[in-house]
């Protein structure tokens, strides 16, 4: 219960209304391990209701608009999204060109290139990284 008042104040902080569909998405989205699409969000909304694609493509600009998601593309022009601010260190992304499969990059990496770079605060850093996965070898 503590996790959706956290996901309500997060969308009022954002000025924006609290509403079913809205924290439905936002909950998936932070427990997601690595970015989702559209077509992952929707196999995983609670089944007791009526998903209309189109909302949930919107709530999802939104949340872009409003800088609680952010997104990335995969090759085949799929968007990726994951939280923001999910508490977890910044890191970064690989693509496989061939299959469009994204999966997430950590390690000590990130947070070394932002205490780096002289003269700036840094906000957020965005690596991505693109080849072929294991299995399109």
């Amino acid at each position: 219960m503590k996790a959706i008042l956290k996901l309500e104040q997060l969308l009022k902080d954002a000025g924006l209304k609290v509403t079913r569909n809205r924290v439905a998405v936002l909950k998936l989205l932070s427990v997601a391990e690595k970015p989702v699409n559209h077509s992952d969000i929707m196999q995983n909304l609670p089944s007791e209701k009526n998903w209309d694609r189109v909302t949930i493509y919107r709530t999802l600009s939104e949340f872009e608009d409003k800088s609680i998601v952010k997104s990335l593309h995969s090759n085949n022009r799929v968007k990726y999204y994951e939280l923001q601010d999910s508490g977890v260190k910044s890191h970064g992304h690989i693509v496989c060109d061939s299959c469009g499969k994204i999966d997430c990059l950590e390690g000590e990496l990130f947070p070394k290139i932002s205490s780096e770079i002289k003269g700036y605060k840094v906000h957020n850093v965005e690596v991505l990284i693109r080849g072929l996965c294991k299995h399109c070898q």
